[in-house]
């Protein structure tokens, strides 16, 4: 089982034990919020088990980071159970408007572990977080500030969905190579690109790529540490000189 996942041991070591616990002790398993990557795994370690089922939220419609449960099969499943708030943030944007980086900035400056919540979105001058219900009151004491924009935290029970926006962006690359699509879409010399590869700062499809030949397919998400996120598009077209035309959807 682990050598499927290489560089996933830990996680897939706790997968095994909440499979164990699930089937064996007939608990029910709520998790941390996980993103896409680490779903597919509970999902391929479990998925296939009849005994017990796997349900998912993220406390918004789209919601890209969700709460997995993992309960005998005979469980019935209620919204409550994911124990997620979804969180309304407002404030004044007579001192600037904030983006997405502040409130994360914000919340992990307050100490809460990236696993403790989920996406966050921004929907008609507002931000919508999801979090794990059991720190939603320590937030809201502690979350008052942004910059220097008072903010004001309530939970909400609205619908939310979410919808992304991009802003797209046509490069020409000679090799569909992780190292090049780096260098050509984020703007960097290529042995910049390199080294943060290695390092362990670029994800695709929010697994840590360190292997610069890595070959980019169609709809990869690409994200670079401090950088942002793309979304790379293969668009089948070559130049004279055969280097590949490629589409870039940055996450606005």
């Amino acid at each position: 089982m682990l050598e499927h996942f290489k560089g996933e041991e830990v996680f897939v070591k706790k997968v095994l034990e909440y499979r164990d616990q699930a089937l064996y002790k007939q608990r029910l398993i709520l998790t941390k919020f996980l993103n896409p990557y680490h779903q597919s795994i509970v999902y391929s370690i479990i998925g296939n088990n009849e005994d017990l089922i796997v349900k998912e939220a993220g406390g918004m419609d789209n919601s890209e980071m969700k709460r997995m449960i993992i309960a005998p099969a005979f469980y019935e499943i209620e919204d409550q159970d994911f124990e997620i708030a979804l969180v309304k943030i407002k404030y004044a944007q007579s001192f600037g408007k904030l983006t997405h980086r502040d409130i994360l900035g914000a919340l992990m400056s307050l100490g809460v572990k990236r696993e403790l919540f989920g996406d966050i979105y921004e929907y008609q001058d507002d931000f919508y977080v999801a979090m794990d219900q059991k720190i939603y009151e320590y937030v809201k004491d502690n979350l008052t500030k942004i910059k220097r924009s008072k903010v004001k935290t309530s939970l909400s029970d609205e619908k939310i969905i979410i919808e992304h926006q991009y802003v797209m962006k046509t490069f020409i690359v000679s090799s569909l190579r992780l190292d090049k699509v780096v260098a050509t879409i984020y703007g960097l010399p290529r042995s910049k690109a390199v080294s943060y590869i290695r390092s362990g700062f670029v994800k695709v499809n929010h697994k840590e790529v360190e292997e610069i030949n890595y070959l980019c397919n169609n709809s990869d998400i690409i994200s670079l540490r401090r950088h942002g996120r793309v979304k790379f598009v293969d668009t089948k077209r070559l130049t004279k000189q055969n280097n590949h035309v490629v589409e870039g959807y940055f996450y606005k």
